[in-house]
């Protein structure tokens, strides 16, 4: 079927999608359509051509129109177990920024990572220079096909940036950014450790075999002829076997449009949180820092919590690695670790609800004495799912990852301040963009996962 044989029904589907399930199935269908993701992905890769990237982008802007009414469509607070994933929200990293802690609750947030054509001058714009989006859609693609089992029960739920639509709510977020990181800043120690700018390095292999040849010989003098000829096999060969990697090499491409995203920052983060009741989580050190700085411990309750988060401090949590994506959301189906997100559900309930100082002081305790038990029986479960991941015996989806899908054992951070989380100016922002009558006060807790274990 070609692309023109399908556009009914995807301009069917963009008006038939009204809630943002709706419009997330959608985005799914269409991809799936659009792409013919029921193939081998290397002919996925082969086959992206500029007519459906421009045919993608085309139903992206029509999915996300600008005067969208996005308050109205993301989830209102309830009692679920929802974690906000503040963090590197690129295609590579989501066997282990999802899968890690899709164990520990109930449903993962993400901001939508696809671009709006609707917001993109037209210099720039994908549906108009759909050959410039070819790298960053191939990847944004990949994204979608890893996270799509995940999506489609609901286990995880794409949300678009407000700022997308609330154009003085970016531009305030930004300025508070802004004037906080300006304070403190981000150190080369932080971008080092980030994939975005070892991900640079991958364009190396979209060169041409003329230009590695000249490298070579410049930075090695004595290099053979047969070195040479090596190395540009290994290059193409890593190229070809690189899912997120085009055939084409630069010199058959124009300029490519490329992006690195955190999924928002701390302050659009925190606005996410309260309005649709969720919490922030993270495994990237700076950005961990960033939401413990913007803790409100004010008065004689700021320690309160502190027996329950040093308890969580000196356990070794397991969590899924770069395992196979229906295996992990097979393992969410079954109810395993139910146990513990029960127990977490019941902790952020109780957070949440703003018990008083005498009271607090009391639950601290018990449920640092309840997660001994729950620690113990998620430990036994860890186990069995051990077992069930070697009769799987799936290697990890992406070639660029070397190691074998399994477990990780690493720490669960938790951090409760006594008045919850905020930065300067950001109540001030809520109340005044704030529509809705359902959203949370603050934001009461958040988690870091670090497999590195360093405190």
């Amino acid at each position: 079927m070609s692309l023109d044989d399908g556009r009914a029904d995807r301009v069917t589907l963009v008006r038939g999608a009204r809630s943002l399930n709706e419009r997330n199935l959608a985005l799914l269908a269409a991809t799936a359509d659009i792409f013919n993701l029921n193939q081998p992905w290397e002919k996925v890769k082969s086959g992206m051509s500029d007519a459906r990237i421009r045919e993608f982008y085309k139903f992206v802007a029509g999915l996300w129109p600008i005067d969208t009414d996005y308050l109205s469509l993301l989830p209102s607070p309830d009692t679920s177990l929802r974690a906000l994933y503040l963090g590197e929200n690129d295609p590579e990293m989501m066997l282990q920024n999802v899968f890690r802690f899709s164990l520990y609750t109930d449903q993962i947030i993400l901001v939508n990572p696809f671009d709006n054509p609707n917001l993109v001058a037209e210099q720039f714009n994908p549906i108009l220079k759909p050959e410039e989006w070819r790298v960053q859609t191939l990847r944004l693609v990949h994204h979608l096909r890893i996270l799509a089992p995940w999506i489609a029960v609901g286990l995880v739920v794409l949300v678009p940036d407000p700022g997308d639509f609330d154009r003085a709510l970016r531009t305030t977020t930004f300025e508070l950014a802004e004037k906080r990181l300006g304070e403190s800043g981000v150190t080369d120690e932080d971008l080092d450790s980030l994939s975005a700018r070892h991900k640079t390095y991958d364009l190396f292999y979209l060169s041409p075999s003329s230009y590695i040849e000249r490298k070579l010989r410049e930075t090695n003098p004595g290099i053979t002829d047969e070195e040479v000829k090596n190395t540009i096999a290994y290059v193409e060969n890593r190229r070809a076997q690189d899912p997120l990697l085009p055939n084409d090499t630069l010199d058959k491409m124009p300029a490519q449009f490329t992006a690195f995203r955190m999924g928002a920052n701390l302050e659009m983060g925190l606005f996410l949180c309260q309005t649709m009741g969720a919490f922030p989580y993270t495994n990237v050190k700076f950005r961990w820092r960033e939401i413990l700085k913007a803790r409100s411990e004010l008065g004689p309750s700021g320690q309160v919590w502190s027996p329950l988060t040093n308890a969580f401090s000196h356990l070794d949590f397991k969590f899924l690695e770069n395992v196979d994506s229906k295996f992990a959301v097979t393992m969410r189906q079954e109810g395993r670790l139910e146990g513990f997100r029960a127990y977490m559900r019941k902790l952020w309930k109780t957070v949440g609800g703003e018990p008083d100082l005498s009271k607090a002081e009391v639950l601290a305790r018990d449920f640092r004495d309840e997660l001994t038990g729950e620690y113990n029986r998620a430990q036994a479960e860890w186990a069995a799912i051990d077992r069930d991941l070697m009769k799987w015996a799936v290697p990890a989806i992406s070639s660029t990852i070397a190691a074998v899908g399994g477990l990780a054992t690493g720490h669960y951070s938790l951090a409760i301040p006594g008045a919850g989380f905020v930065t300067k100016g950001l109540n001030e922002v809520i109340q005044a963009h704030m529509k809705r009558k359902e959203f949370r006060k603050n934001t009461p807790l958040s988690v870091f996962i670090d497999l590195d274990k360093k405190q």
